[in-house]
């Protein structure tokens, strides 16, 4: 048996997105095998190993063509991957999200995307407090492969939802591309009171992908200072923008990939949060400091927060012999965490409220407690544990968010160190005991 031999640049790897070449490669090659976690074979039909995939650090290194590799078979996978590689015609994809505010007017982004309202023939739902539906229209390159267009505007889409749901001050969500399936409350009149349906949303007669930007007949969301926007002071009732909305937007795109990576990690987890908060606040709390800690855990040194060793940390990595991390240098995953929520978290937090949020979770992962809204109650009564557990709630998800924004605000080329959001937890004088409350609850029928 020959020698195994590499056909990488033939193959275009470091230049063809390595999800796409192994898009490529399934579609010639539909059989694959892995038994080292470091490489990957694809086979033919008839379990015949054509070559395999070498990775380094989770990307691909090279690529080795086997014995069973034929002349006709390798022309027709090196046809595959000069197509691959081929940029098509940028076109639009119209990719529909849901909004907790109504969606009136547009936005745009240099010309990149646009936030437009959703067609007048789309589903809109009845009640007050809903996801309504709006469109996100971006430039994506096509491609001949079909699969290989697919993978491009979805993963452009779920990029820009996992950056707007955190820079917008209202839960951003999309239809799931998975098919989950419910019980769910059947219409007045239906046969049976409940249905089990799947999860889905469709505009009726609609053109999803279009070669140039529709023109809309709508007002321009209006735009606020984002200190004020992301404030009660800056509540709308229908969506509105920050005015640095533009400015960050050049930041996370100027990131290093590897950066922008991390950051786009820290929003999942952001947009997580508002997922599982229905089902789970415990796992709430979690999503929320693991969204800090995809910036303050990991990354380039000059992304690591300053702290009391941070001269000891910078001597470590100059003369040290070997990168070690940041615990090696006496800084546990707490203390990092909080220097970087000081450095960015907005409003100054005090090292309590910051330790409480972190022993909290720390608590919850490693299996000490559950938040009191987790504890099976129907109705989980007033209570000292609720009261503290909805404080470390609510305070997580005011100082996380804050520190994501601002983190990404001090990227600027020109930053020099100062919050983009200052406004943090508010502080209130507690009132004394036996104050009537101002609220006035009215009760039908009385």
């Amino acid at each position: 048996m020959s020698k195994n031999r590499s056909i990488g640049t033939k193959l275009h790897v470091g230049e063809i997105d390595d999800d796409e070449l192994t898009i490529i490669l399934r579609n010639v090659l539909p059989r694959g095998a892995q038994f080292r976690p470091g490489e990957v074979e694809y086979r033919t039909m008839a379990d015949e190993t054509v070559l395999t995939l070498k990775y380094h650090n989770g990307k691909i290194a090279d690529a080795e063509a086997w014995p069973a590799m034929t002349s006709d078979l390798e022309q027709e996978i090196y046809a595959a991957a000069d197509a691959g590689l081929a940029q098509g015609e940028p076109a639009v994809c119209r990719w529909t999200m849901f909004s907790g505010k109504p969606v009136e007017g547009t936005w745009r982004y240099r010309e990149d995307f646009q936030i437009v309202p959703a067609p007048p023939e789309a589903p809109r739902p009845t009640e007050l407090w809903a996801e309504r539906p709006f469109l996100v229209e971006f430039i994506f390159q096509t491609s001949s492969n079909w699969q290989i267009q697919q993978h491009r505007y979805a993963r452009k889409a779920a990029d820009l939802l996992l950056i707007l749901n955190l820079l917008l001050n209202t839960r951003i969500t999309a239809p799931a591309n998975r098919g989950r399936k419910h019980w769910v409350w059947a219409p007045q009149g239906s046969p049976t009171p409940a249905l089990w349906a799947q999860e889905g949303y469709m505009i009726p007669n609609f053109t999803y992908i279009v070669r140039g930007f529709p023109e809309v007949q709508a007002p321009r969301l209006e735009q606020i200072p984002a200190n004020k926007y992301h404030s009660r002071e800056g509540y709308t009732e229908t969506l509105a923008v920050p005015a640095e909305m533009t400015e960050l937007l050049d930041t996370f795109w100027a990131l290093k990939p590897d950066d922008r990576e991390r950051f786009l990690r820290a929003c999942y987890w952001h947009h997580m949060a508002s997922v599982v908060w229905p089902y789970s606040q415990s796992l709430h709390l979690i999503s929320l400091v693991n969204s800090v800690e995809c910036l303050s855990s990991v990354g380039p040194a000059r992304h690591r927060p300053e702290g009391p060793h941070e001269m000891f940390r910078a001597f470590m990595r100059r003369f040290a012999p070997r990168r070690h991390s940041a615990a090696a240098f006496g800084l546990g995953p707490t203390a990092i965490f909080k220097s970087l929520m000081k450095r960015f978290a907005p409003g100054a937090p005090s090292g309590r409220v910051l330790d409480s949020i972190y022993k909290t979770r720390s608590n919850i992962t490693h299996g000490e407690r559950l938040l009191h809204f987790d504890s099976g109650l129907f109705a989980a009564p007033l209570s000292q544990n609720s009261a503290i557990d909805r404080e470390v709630g609510d305070n997580a998800v005011i100082l996380c968010r804050g520190a994501l924004i601002n983190w990404l605000w001090n990227q600027r080329s020109a930053a020099s160190g100062e919050l983009l959001l200052t406004r943090g937890i508010r502080s209130e004088k507690p009132a004394k005991p036996g104050t009537k409350s101002s609220v006035r609850l009215i009760i039908p029928g009385k």
